[in-house]
């Protein structure tokens, strides 16, 4: 059961004292996108002022002339492209965190930028069908949209997975659950528009809130698909160093500082502190020994030992 309420409040807790690298990385972000931006935005308010003269071919806006020319496509380009590197780094750092306890310094963001490649033949894949999709019409392009919306969370989780294979796994997770991401989403419009009263301050607390939040319902639709036969482990690839989130697994030991799993046993345990969090199964420890601590009911009636998709908690 898709449930973004329960997403939310665990998006509060896995945040809560650590904050820090989540709003420097959005500080980031919005800063670069923001620069790259400047450029057409002056160009569209220049355009927007000026007024045509038929009779000489000029542009007029107040008292200058200015010779008519074309907006130079090359900043809008280089933002596409940055977008899909910054997209991946953003979720590196957002699956880092449901995986893991502590606090994570800026370098896990950085880190997010040796998967640049993926994030901009990930973002050049997507961007290119859903293009497609919506010369058909507006709506199918944003449905398709929706339906491509878990691939960079599968390209920084799971490094074996390709850029096309991600897609397709994307729409397999997506599949029943379109209206629920709209509806996730749809949900933030008055935190969104509480962050352009503040002129974007509030986005740097709001978007890792948000971000969290969604990768919460993808550690969701991920395990819903898995558990339905819909996908298999194996489909999204072997464990791989660094990444020992992929599949199932649980945080990755170079971040959490914790010692990798010596066992399947112990690998697979995290997996099922996710799914009895997200299922509502109890807890038990099983054949293998592994168990899940049922810890306290916090004020929603929730268990706070298995609150977190990565297991870790």
């Amino acid at each position: 059961m898709f449930d973004r309420k329960k997403y939310k409040a665990i998006a509060k807790k896995q945040l809560k004292g650590r904050m820090t690298t989540p709003v420097l990385s959005t500080l980031v972000v919005l800063l670069l996108i923001g620069v790259l931006c400047a450029p057409a935005m002056m160009d569209s308010w220049h355009n927007a002022e000026a007024t045509v003269s038929a009779s000489d071919g000029v542009f007029r806006m107040g008292a200058g002339t200015v010779t008519p020319h074309a907006a130079s496509p090359l900043p809008g380009l280089i933002t596409m492209l940055l977008s899909g590197v910054l997209t991946i780094a953003t979720s590196y750092l957002y699956i880092v965190l449901s995986h893991t306890m502590e606090p994570q310094p800026f370098s896990v963001f950085i880190k997010g930028f040796s998967l640049w490649l993926r994030g901009l033949l990930g973002y050049l894949w997507m961007y290119l069908w859903v293009f497609l999709w919506t010369l058909l019409f507006i709506i199918p392009g944003f449905v398709k949209a929706i339906s491509y919306s878990q691939m960079f969370f599968i390209l920084a989780e799971c490094p074996d997975v390709g850029v096309t294979k991600a897609m397709r796994l994307s729409k397999a997770m997506t599949r029943g659950y379109k209206w629920d991401l709209f509806v996730l989403w749809l949900s933030f419009i008055g935190w969104s528009l509480l962050g352009a009263v503040t002129c974007g301050i509030l986005y740097l607390w709001i978007l890792p809130y948000m971000n969290m939040t969604i990768v919460n319902a993808y550690h969701a639709l991920k395990a819903q698909a898995i558990r339905s036969g819909v996908l298999t482990e194996e489909d999204f690839g072997s464990l791989a160093v660094g990444t020992d989130h992929c599949a199932g697994a649980g945080s990755d030991p170079a971040i959490a500082g914790a010692p990798a799993a010596a066992t399947p046993a112990a690998a697979s345990a995290p997996a099922a502190a996710s799914d009895a969090f997200f299922f509502g199964d109890e807890a038990e420890a099983d054949s293998d020994g592994a168990d899940a601590d049922s810890g306290e009911n916090d004020s929603d009636g929730q268990d706070s030992s298995a609150d977190f998709p990565g297991g870790t908690f």
